[in-house]
């Protein structure tokens, strides 16, 4: 504290004394001690300021337990996928060196606990590990540490019109990508800029190279699920050598436009519009939402698609919160032309660069996105504040699709599937505990007739903590 003071006091006598010998700053110079002691101070405490001061820091913690069961073509249920992890992160976000320049960091370690079944999309994956005793001749999972975020962000203007870039290891969310979450965010490599003028947000990302959770590093985006990690396989015109998207949003009271165009290098083409609107009904607060998503495949090497046809996605919801009620439906009609099983909202393969967040018949064990599929979901969340429970909170959801992809080369659409879904979950408020947040999910899918999927029983334990460090 009394360096801090000596460099105060040394930086005011200064000042005063460049004042009354009526000299300019631009005009001081550079080569002169003093005038570089302090611009040295001046940057310290402005870097302090942005770095610290200003910054937020946080530790989270997540323990996932998963078990999902899964029945065979003999009706005998087995596991699935059984994973057991504990994740520790460390999130940074400072504030802006001189208005302007700062920094996002994510780090994370997820660890395994206990012996693994099948890919959890949690643990890192890898496909090389016969020596493993969970290597089942496609691959096994194991701890890891990573850092997916790091990235520097700029900013210019004020509130009413501006313009802020991230580049680096980022997020993107703006046009038909948002990142999506496991334990970690999903990041690529790339920049993502974004414009805002009144109401109107107009945004560009570009991407060459993506990390999930269940990778430690960022890879070229490919065609392959393994993103060319599995040895022996031909990769041969499997690179996506990059994709971008354009994006504007347009808020307007209650409500807002969201529309997007991306292309991924050679391999696809999406578009996307979203129209939210939010009005109160007597003490009832409605928001609904539709929400089009198109997409149509390259004819190329790396598609070897032929005839490629538009696909579309088409949804429509409604959610009615009244007291502690949140009562939520959807429907849905999903069309590949017949030329996939399932739509594809992504400008790759499998990477998540999608914005499906807006899907509204999703279940916990199928998105009811498969080729054909009209699908409709009722929900309802309950939180118990009228009973002096505001921590608990209850949930259930049902999903129903017909017209269902039956056969895998054929277009032929005789299938049907269901969902059921419950979940129950306690997020302490406030003493010792706040912000400890325990929830279980438990999800059932039957289908008859369908190719994608079979039946299945899942699961999850979900307990997170996160401390604020500043």
């Amino acid at each position: 504290m009394k360096h801090r003071i000596t460099l105060s006091l040394l930086s005011a006598s200064v000042l005063a004394a460049l004042a009354s010998g009526h000299a300019v700053a631009d005009n001081l110079d550079p080569n002169d001690v003093l005038n570089e002691s302090v611009a040295a101070v001046d940057l310290a405490t402005e870097a302090k300021q942005a770095f610290y001061d200003s910054s937020s820091s946080k530790i989270h913690s997540f323990l996932y337990i998963r078990d999902r069961e899964e029945k065979d073509a003999n009706g005998t249920w087995g596991p699935q996928i059984e994973n057991q992890t504990l994740q520790l992160a460390w999130d940074y976000k400072s504030g802006y060196f001189r208005d302007t320049v700062g920094l996002d960091i994510w780090a994370n370690t997820n660890i395994q606990l206990g012996s693994t079944t099948g890919m959890s999309e949690i643990l890192y994956y890898d496909h090389s590990c016969e020596n493993n005793p969970a290597y089942d001749g496609k691959g096994c999972e194991k701890s890891y540490a990573a850092v997916p975020i790091m990235a520097l962000k700029t900013k210019f203007g004020d509130d009413e019109a501006g313009l802020a870039v991230r580049a680096g290891h980022t997020r993107i969310n703006i046009g038909t990508i948002r990142s999506g979450w496991g334990l970690n965010p999903h990041a690529y490599q790339g920049l993502e800029a974004k414009a805002h003028y009144g109401d109107f947000v107009f945004g560009y990302a570009v991407a060459n190279k993506f990390k999930n959770d269940w990778r430690k590093e960022f890879l070229p985006m490919t065609t392959k699920w393994h993103q060319n990690q599995k040895s022996g396989v031909d990769t041969t015109n499997t690179q996506i050598d990059y994709i971008h998207t354009l994006g504007a949003i347009y808020k307007f009271d209650n409500g807002q436009i969201d529309l997007g165009y991306g292309e991924g290098k050679d391999y696809r083409t999406n578009w996307q519009a979203l129209g939210k609107y939010g009005f109160n009904l007597g003490d009832a607060k409605v928001n609904l939402t539709a929400f089009y998503h198109g997409s149509k495949a390259e004819e190329t090497e790396l598609t070897e698609v032929t005839n490629a046809k538009k696909q579309r996605y088409l949804a429509l919801g409604a959610n009615i919160k009244h007291g502690g009620f949140t009562w939520t439906a959807g429907l849905s009609d999903t069309d590949t032309g017949g030329q996939e099983l399932n739509y594809n909202f992504r400008l790759t393969p499998w990477a998540n660069s999608d914005n499906r967040h807006f899907q509204q018949t999703t279940s916990g064990l199928d998105d009811y996105n498969t080729d054909g599929t009209r699908a409709f979901k009722l929900g309802m969340k309950y939180n118990f504040a009228s009973w002096e429970l505001p921590e608990l909170t209850v949930g259930v959801g049902g999903n129903y699709g017909t017209n269902v992809r039956s056969d895998k080369k054929e277009r032929e659409y005789d299938g049907e599937m269901h969902s059921f879904d419950w979940n129950v979950g306690y997020k302490f408020l406030d003493g010792a505990l706040e912000g400890l947040n325990a929830r279980v999910y438990r999800a059932k899918f039957r289908g008859d007739n369908i190719v994608h999927k079979k039946d299945r029983n899942d699961t999850k334990v979900l307990i997170s903590y996160s401390i604020p460090l500043k």
